[in-house]
């Protein structure tokens, strides 16, 4: 994903909006990158006192004072978000350009591969039939699958039963009284699931009550 001037400021505090906002005018003011920009800086710097105004009145002030302070930081919102579409047509991915605009710039994803086996803790449920799971793992992860078999378990994996669970830690419900089984669990990216390739945790056995 190429980068880009942030055309939200939703990232940015009440407190802090002006000062983002004049330090983009302040780099873009008579800067060749920039011959021609809409809205124009002075718009621009007119709504930055209006909102500074309306922030310091808001403070200590009324609702309304607050509803106008509001209604302010939309207006200079709005101008910055002209502005950064402005920057981003003009600098056509010139990373170079677009920091000298004084905009924060997007930040550059990195894929997430196929990622490290977890670490699958299984204990006792409070029911018959049930199982604890704690699944320790990579954050970026964006499910898991737990994987499970009564023993003997098949050889074929895929003749296990399985189950894609979104949470750290759940419950395991369902499975055979007074059996032994076997489980094992891995985390899933979108790079794994593309090439169904997973690494798995070491298997744990534990007997279903």
């Amino acid at each position: 994903m190429k980068q880009k001037a942030l055309i939200s400021t939703s990232h940015v505090r009440d407190d802090a909006l002006a000062n983002y906002a004049l330090n983009i005018v302040d780099n873009m003011t008579t800067n060749p990158n920039f011959t021609d920009p809409k809205p124009a800086l002075s718009v621009v710097k007119g709504l930055i006192t209006l909102y500074s105004a309306a922030l310091l009145q808001s403070i200590d002030g009324s609702k309304a004072d607050t509803a106008n302070k509001n209604a302010s930081r939309v207006n200079l919102a709005n101008s910055i978000s002209t502005l950064a579409n402005y920057v981003n047509l003009t600098s056509v991915n010139d990373l170079v350009k677009l920091e000298s605009s004084g905009f924060n710039i997007s930040k550059v994803s990195t894929p997430i591969g196929i990622l490290d086996a977890p670490i699958l803790q299984i204990s006792f449920g409070n029911n018959p039939g049930e199982i604890n799971y704690t699944i320790i793992s990579d954050s970026r992860a964006t499910d898991h699958i737990i994987l499970f078999s009564p023993i003997p378990a098949p050889i074929n994996e895929a003749e296990w039963r399985s189950k894609v669970v979104s949470s750290l830690k759940g419950i395991l419900t369902n499975l055979e009284h007074k059996t032994e089984y076997v489980f094992k669990a891995t985390a899933t990216s979108s790079e794994a699931n593309k090439r169904n390739i997973y690494n798995f945790s070491a298997s744990v056995e534990q007997y279903v009550s």
